[in-house]
Protein backbone atom coordinates (compact mmCIF):
# COMPACT_ATOMS: atom_id res chain seq x y z
CA UNK A 1 0.00 0.00 0.00
CA UNK A 2 1.36 3.41 -0.95
CA UNK A 3 0.95 6.33 1.45
CA UNK A 4 0.53 9.87 0.14
CA UNK A 5 0.98 12.58 2.75
CA UNK A 6 0.37 16.32 2.97
CA UNK A 7 0.33 18.94 5.71
CA UNK A 8 -2.87 21.00 5.75
CA UNK A 9 -3.19 23.75 8.35
CA UNK A 10 -0.35 22.15 10.34
CA UNK A 11 -2.10 18.79 10.44
CA UNK A 12 -0.87 15.61 8.76
CA UNK A 13 -3.28 14.15 6.21
CA UNK A 14 -2.65 10.76 4.59
CA UNK A 15 -4.14 8.85 1.72
CA UNK A 16 -3.64 5.13 0.97
CA UNK A 17 -3.68 3.55 -2.49
CA UNK A 18 -2.52 0.34 -4.11
CA UNK A 19 -1.23 2.27 -7.13
CA UNK A 20 1.00 5.36 -7.51
CA UNK A 21 -1.86 7.64 -8.48
CA UNK A 22 0.10 10.76 -7.64
CA UNK A 23 -1.85 13.26 -9.74
CA UNK A 24 -5.25 12.10 -8.51
CA UNK A 25 -4.12 12.16 -4.86
CA UNK A 26 -2.55 15.58 -5.38
CA UNK A 27 -5.81 16.96 -6.75
CA UNK A 28 -7.65 15.81 -3.62
CA UNK A 29 -5.04 17.34 -1.32
CA UNK A 30 -5.12 20.62 -3.27
CA UNK A 31 -8.91 20.84 -3.01
CA UNK A 32 -8.87 20.04 0.73
CA UNK A 33 -6.25 22.73 1.26
CA UNK A 34 -8.34 25.31 -0.61
CA UNK A 35 -11.47 24.44 1.37
CA UNK A 36 -9.67 24.55 4.72
CA UNK A 37 -8.28 28.02 3.90
CA UNK A 38 -11.80 29.45 3.65
CA UNK A 39 -13.60 30.89 6.66
CA UNK A 40 -16.09 28.63 8.45
CA UNK A 41 -14.82 25.48 6.70
CA UNK A 42 -13.33 22.64 8.72
CA UNK A 43 -12.22 19.60 6.74
CA UNK A 44 -11.30 17.88 10.01
CA UNK A 45 -14.89 17.92 11.28
CA UNK A 46 -16.30 14.37 11.34
CA UNK A 47 -19.33 15.65 9.40
CA UNK A 48 -17.24 17.01 6.53
CA UNK A 49 -17.91 15.56 3.05
CA UNK A 50 -16.00 16.44 -0.12
CA UNK A 51 -17.86 15.76 -3.35
CA UNK A 52 -15.12 15.48 -5.96
CA UNK A 53 -16.28 14.36 -9.38
CA UNK A 54 -17.68 10.84 -9.20
CA UNK A 55 -16.73 10.15 -5.57
CA UNK A 56 -17.15 11.46 -2.04
CA UNK A 57 -14.30 11.82 0.44
CA UNK A 58 -14.17 12.16 4.22
CA UNK A 59 -11.48 12.73 6.85
CA UNK A 60 -11.03 10.40 9.80
CA UNK A 61 -8.88 11.09 12.85
CA UNK A 62 -6.26 8.47 13.73
CA UNK A 63 -3.36 7.99 16.14
CA UNK A 64 0.05 6.62 15.18
CA UNK A 65 1.99 4.20 17.37
CA UNK A 66 3.45 7.11 19.32
CA UNK A 67 0.05 8.63 20.02
CA UNK A 68 0.40 11.47 17.52
CA UNK A 69 -2.76 12.58 15.74
CA UNK A 70 -3.08 12.43 11.96
CA UNK A 71 -5.99 12.29 9.53
CA UNK A 72 -6.80 9.73 6.84
CA UNK A 73 -8.85 10.41 3.73
CA UNK A 74 -11.63 7.83 3.37
CA UNK A 75 -14.12 7.19 0.60
CA UNK A 76 -17.18 5.05 -0.04
CA UNK A 77 -16.35 1.36 -0.27
CA UNK A 78 -17.31 0.19 -3.77
CA UNK A 79 -16.29 -3.38 -2.93
CA UNK A 80 -19.03 -3.56 -0.26
CA UNK A 81 -22.01 -1.23 0.12
CA UNK A 82 -20.85 2.34 -0.67
CA UNK A 83 -24.05 3.77 0.78
CA UNK A 84 -23.06 2.70 4.29
CA UNK A 85 -19.47 1.38 4.17
CA UNK A 86 -16.31 3.47 3.98
CA UNK A 87 -12.70 2.53 3.40
CA UNK A 88 -9.30 4.17 3.74
CA UNK A 89 -8.19 2.37 0.55
CA UNK A 90 -9.01 5.06 -2.01
CA UNK A 91 -7.59 3.11 -4.98
CA UNK A 92 -10.87 2.64 -6.87
CA UNK A 93 -11.98 6.22 -6.28
CA UNK A 94 -8.67 7.60 -7.56
CA UNK A 95 -8.69 5.23 -10.54
CA UNK A 96 -12.19 6.38 -11.48
CA UNK A 97 -11.10 10.00 -11.09
CA UNK A 98 -8.08 9.49 -13.35
CA UNK A 99 -10.11 7.64 -15.96
CA UNK A 100 -12.84 10.26 -16.14
CA UNK A 101 -10.52 13.28 -16.14
CA UNK A 102 -8.48 11.70 -18.92
CA UNK A 103 -11.55 10.88 -21.01
CA UNK A 104 -12.94 14.43 -20.76
CA UNK A 105 -9.54 15.99 -21.46
CA UNK A 106 -8.75 13.86 -24.52
CA UNK A 107 -12.26 14.24 -25.96
CA UNK A 108 -12.06 18.01 -25.36
CA UNK A 109 -15.61 18.31 -24.02
CA UNK A 110 -17.17 19.89 -20.96
CA UNK A 111 -17.85 17.32 -18.23
CA UNK A 112 -21.32 16.68 -16.89
CA UNK A 113 -21.21 15.26 -13.40
CA UNK A 114 -22.31 11.73 -12.61
CA UNK A 115 -21.70 10.23 -9.18
CA UNK A 116 -21.28 6.64 -8.05
CA UNK A 117 -24.85 6.64 -6.73
CA UNK A 118 -26.51 7.84 -9.95
CA UNK A 119 -28.38 5.12 -11.84
CA UNK A 120 -27.90 3.72 -15.33
CA UNK A 121 -30.44 1.72 -17.34
CA UNK A 122 -28.97 -1.64 -18.33
CA UNK A 123 -30.25 -4.25 -20.75
CA UNK A 124 -29.73 -7.51 -18.86
CA UNK A 125 -28.63 -9.32 -22.02
CA UNK A 126 -25.85 -6.79 -22.57
CA UNK A 127 -24.15 -7.34 -19.23
CA UNK A 128 -22.21 -10.39 -20.44
CA UNK A 129 -22.11 -9.53 -24.15
CA UNK A 130 -18.90 -8.70 -26.02
CA UNK A 131 -20.18 -5.84 -28.18
CA UNK A 132 -22.13 -3.17 -26.32
CA UNK A 133 -22.67 0.57 -26.35
CA UNK A 134 -23.51 3.33 -23.91
CA UNK A 135 -25.61 6.35 -24.77
CA UNK A 136 -26.26 9.37 -22.54
CA UNK A 137 -29.56 11.20 -22.78
CA UNK A 138 -31.03 13.92 -20.59
CA UNK A 139 -31.51 12.56 -17.06
CA UNK A 140 -35.16 11.91 -16.26
CA UNK A 141 -34.81 13.00 -12.61
CA UNK A 142 -32.31 13.59 -9.85
CA UNK A 143 -30.22 10.51 -9.26
CA UNK A 144 -30.48 9.40 -12.90
CA UNK A 145 -27.22 9.66 -14.86
CA UNK A 146 -28.98 9.51 -18.23
CA UNK A 147 -26.77 6.62 -19.35
CA UNK A 148 -28.11 3.54 -21.14
CA UNK A 149 -26.07 0.33 -21.49
CA UNK A 150 -27.23 -1.93 -24.32
CA UNK A 151 -26.34 -4.41 -27.04
CA UNK A 152 -24.65 -3.12 -30.17
CA UNK A 153 -26.73 -3.91 -33.27
CA UNK A 154 -29.45 -5.40 -31.11
CA UNK A 155 -31.86 -7.35 -33.40
CA UNK A 156 -34.63 -7.19 -30.78
CA UNK A 157 -34.17 -3.57 -29.79
CA UNK A 158 -37.80 -2.64 -30.53
CA UNK A 159 -39.26 -5.70 -28.81
CA UNK A 160 -37.73 -5.65 -25.34
CA UNK A 161 -40.07 -5.73 -22.36
CA UNK A 162 -39.66 -3.77 -19.11
CA UNK A 163 -38.46 -6.90 -17.34
CA UNK A 164 -35.51 -7.09 -19.75
CA UNK A 165 -33.91 -4.08 -18.06
CA UNK A 166 -32.26 -3.28 -14.77
CA UNK A 167 -31.56 0.01 -13.06
CA UNK A 168 -28.11 -0.18 -11.52
CA UNK A 169 -25.97 2.31 -9.66
CA UNK A 170 -23.07 3.48 -11.79
CA UNK A 171 -20.46 2.03 -9.40
CA UNK A 172 -21.79 -1.43 -10.26
CA UNK A 173 -20.11 -1.13 -13.66
CA UNK A 174 -16.95 -2.13 -11.81
CA UNK A 175 -18.47 -5.62 -11.57
CA UNK A 176 -19.01 -6.32 -15.26
CA UNK A 177 -17.55 -3.53 -17.49
CA UNK A 178 -15.03 -1.47 -15.54
CA UNK A 179 -13.83 0.42 -18.63
CA UNK A 180 -17.29 2.00 -18.90
CA UNK A 181 -16.53 3.96 -15.71
CA UNK A 182 -14.28 6.07 -17.93
CA UNK A 183 -17.09 7.71 -19.91
CA UNK A 184 -19.54 8.53 -17.14
CA UNK A 185 -18.78 12.28 -17.03
CA UNK A 186 -18.94 12.77 -20.79
CA UNK A 187 -21.88 15.01 -21.80
CA UNK A 188 -25.42 14.22 -22.89
CA UNK A 189 -25.47 12.91 -26.47
CA UNK A 190 -22.26 10.90 -26.12
CA UNK A 191 -22.20 7.34 -27.48
CA UNK A 192 -19.38 4.97 -26.51
CA UNK A 193 -18.86 1.54 -28.09
CA UNK A 194 -17.06 -1.32 -26.37
CA UNK A 195 -15.72 -4.70 -27.41
CA UNK A 196 -15.32 -6.65 -24.20
CA UNK A 197 -13.59 -4.20 -21.84
CA UNK A 198 -12.04 -2.07 -24.58
CA UNK A 199 -13.59 1.14 -25.91
CA UNK A 200 -13.55 1.06 -29.72
CA UNK A 201 -15.50 4.19 -30.71
CA UNK A 202 -16.68 7.46 -29.20
CA UNK A 203 -18.96 10.09 -30.78
CA UNK A 204 -20.86 13.16 -29.64
CA UNK A 205 -24.56 13.92 -30.02
CA UNK A 206 -24.07 14.92 -33.66
CA UNK A 207 -22.21 11.71 -34.54
CA UNK A 208 -18.90 13.57 -34.67
CA UNK A 209 -15.98 11.36 -33.61
CA UNK A 210 -14.41 12.21 -30.25
CA UNK A 211 -10.81 11.43 -29.44
CA UNK A 212 -10.02 8.75 -26.88
CA UNK A 213 -6.99 6.74 -25.86
CA UNK A 214 -6.80 3.04 -26.61
CA UNK A 215 -6.03 0.34 -24.07
CA UNK A 216 -2.62 -0.17 -25.65
CA UNK A 217 -1.77 3.53 -25.40
CA UNK A 218 -2.77 3.65 -21.76
CA UNK A 219 -0.78 0.52 -20.94
CA UNK A 220 2.35 2.13 -22.40
CA UNK A 221 1.78 5.30 -20.39
CA UNK A 222 1.12 3.27 -17.25
CA UNK A 223 4.31 1.27 -17.72
CA UNK A 224 6.29 4.48 -18.10
CA UNK A 225 4.65 5.98 -15.02
CA UNK A 226 5.43 2.86 -12.99
CA UNK A 227 9.10 3.03 -14.07
CA UNK A 228 9.31 6.69 -13.09
CA UNK A 229 7.58 6.00 -9.77
CA UNK A 230 9.89 3.08 -8.96
CA UNK A 231 12.96 5.16 -9.78
CA UNK A 232 11.73 8.02 -7.59
CA UNK A 233 10.97 5.68 -4.68
CA UNK A 234 14.35 3.97 -4.94
CA UNK A 235 16.09 7.35 -5.02
CA UNK A 236 14.13 8.46 -1.94
CA UNK A 237 15.03 5.24 -0.12
CA UNK A 238 18.70 5.68 -0.94
CA UNK A 239 18.67 9.30 0.23
CA UNK A 240 16.83 8.46 3.45
CA UNK A 241 18.56 5.16 4.09
CA UNK A 242 15.24 3.41 4.56
CA UNK A 243 13.15 0.67 2.97
CA UNK A 244 9.89 2.51 3.66
CA UNK A 245 7.17 2.98 1.02
CA UNK A 246 5.90 6.44 1.94
CA UNK A 247 5.74 9.06 -0.78
CA UNK A 248 4.96 12.54 0.55
CA UNK A 249 3.03 15.14 -1.37
CA UNK A 250 3.38 18.63 0.09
Amino acid sequence: MITFEAKINDRIVRMYSNYPLKNAAGAIFKTLTQIESQDDNDIFDSRFVLGFGWSFFYTSERKDKDGNTFYVVETNDYRKNPFKDRTDDVTLALLAQNMQVEAVSVAKVNPEVATFRDTILVLKEAMNASDVYMNRTEPAKDGDSGWYFGLLNDPNEENHKPEDYLKLYSFELFKFRSEAIRVLELPVGTVAVFHDNNMTALVDGNDNPLKFTTTEEREKLAAKAREEWTAAVEAAKAAAGTDGETKKEE
